[in-house]
């Protein structure tokens, strides 16, 4: 049986080098994000869910969504953003339990799900363990205007509509911690990986602190 591990983490976090290291290091990756894409592109049904919901200005002439028209809808709404994760959730879930089956088939060992809302979608149930990157809130700036070409204010934005550390840290099995250098990511990244295939699902929680869950720290 294949370990299937969850990655998630916070925007500029650095969750998307972490996941390169996996892959480097054998794992299999499902991208939960492309799942998303190729559902909303490509599955009738979400597709006719969603134009029900928020009408057909958010399909293109081609009759596929238009993300840019949906996006100006749900992310200055928070009740429509939850309306849709609720329509396109279900799908994505059952997309990435046909991915898992199909690499375990093939005899992956360890399987990750790469996904910013791997939590929320509930995805993390289909997982034995679950690993957020965090880092701080002026690096994560910092790293988002560099990597999106943004503005500080835009980048501050995104990072404020999401979850603070305390979210990940208490539905995480592992937290790697990314306020340092490219290499000590990667080495708190081959400590987890070490560890999970020790069959660890969780790290040692830290000295003195038994109320915080595991951490993984170089």
């Amino acid at each position: 049986m294949s370990k299937v591990i969850g990655l998630t983490g916070q925007t500029g976090a650095g969750k998307s080098t972490v996941r390169e290291i996996l892959s480097k290091q054998g794992a299999a990756v499902i991208d939960a994000d492309e799942v998303a894409h190729d559902i909303s592109d490509n599955n009738l049904d979400c597709l006719v869910q969603i134009a029900e919901k928020f009408s057909c200005l958010v399909l293109n002439d081609q009759g596929k969504l238009n993300r840019k028209a949906l996006a100006r809808m749900v992310f200055t709404d928070r009740r429509k953003l939850l309306a849709l994760d609720k329509i396109i959730f279900p799908y994505i879930r059952e997309e990435i339990q046909k991915e898992i089956a199909a690499l375990e088939a093939e005899g992956k060992d360890v399987i990750v799900i790469d996904g910013a809302t791997l939590i929320e979608s509930g995805c993390d149930k289909a997982c034995w363990s679950v690993v957020s990157v965090t880092a701080e809130e002026g690096l994560r700036a910092q790293r988002v205007v560099r990597r999106d070409h943004l503005s500080k204010a835009n980048a501050m934005s995104r990072i404020k509509s999401q979850y603070d550390d305390a979210y990940y840290i208490e539905r995480s099995g592992f937290v790697i911690c990314n306020n340092g250098t490219m290499r000590e990511l990667e080495e708190k990244t081959l400590l987890f990986y070490k560890m999970i295939l020790e069959g660890r699902k969780s790290a040692p929680k830290a000295e003195g602190k038994p109320e915080e869950p595991a951490v993984t720290e170089a």
